[in-house]
């Protein structure tokens, strides 16, 4: 009995890793690498995009900022996002935040309403560093709306939790009950 309670232990621990896994996109360097060590001021800057492919919708982007006087990473700079279109014209504008989960790391989420050709500016506002740094971005149609990956496999593992707890207290209270002789 305690092997199969622990079978399914291991279980729900390897789907609750499965499911958390695309959370981790936020605050690490996960995605598109779109520019790395680029060169702005006397740092170095370095871009990733998700999601991969950019679609259109929410555009998180992780941004790192390093090599200043000592060499390591820089923080508490003003750093902004900009998308353009072909023609040029702005169609979203975000100011960098530091990360949710690695303060060293910035991180910009911007809407993007349309597929097509963009260009990014990775503008930095700092005064040993003002500068920016430009990539291309193909922006395409995305899916259908519907549940993101991460709540579907959310639900999943909620839905095994139950069953198994259902499962054992249904065993433990057949053991409790005395058998008539």
């Amino acid at each position: 009995m305690a092997a199969r309670w622990g079978r399914a232990a291991a279980l729900v621990a390897g789907l609750l890793a499965w499911s958390v896994r695309p959370a981790l996109a936020h605050g690490i360097t996960s995605g598109a690498p779109q520019l790395l060590d680029q060169p702005v001021g006397q740092y170095f800057l370095s871009v990733w995009t998700v999601p991969v492919p950019a679609a259109v919708g929410v555009l998180h982007v992780t941004i790192a900022l390093h090599g200043g006087a000592a060499g390591g990473v820089v923080v508490g700079a003003v750093i902004e996002v900009t998308v353009r279109n072909a023609s040029g014209a702005v169609l979203a504008t975000a100011v960098a935040r530091e990360g949710d989960t690695n303060k060293f790391l910035y991180e910009a989420d911007v809407q993007l309403m349309a597929p097509g050709d963009m260009e990014v500016e990775v503008a930095v506002k700092d005064p040993q560093a003002a500068g920016a740094a430009r990539f291309a971005l193909l922006v395409g149609a995305g899916a259908a709306p519907g549940l993101a990956p991460g709540a579907v496999r959310l639900a999943a593992l909620a839905a095994l939790v139950v069953l198994l707890l259902g499962g054992g207290l249904a065993a433990l209270r057949r053991k409790a009950v005395p058998h008539a002789a």
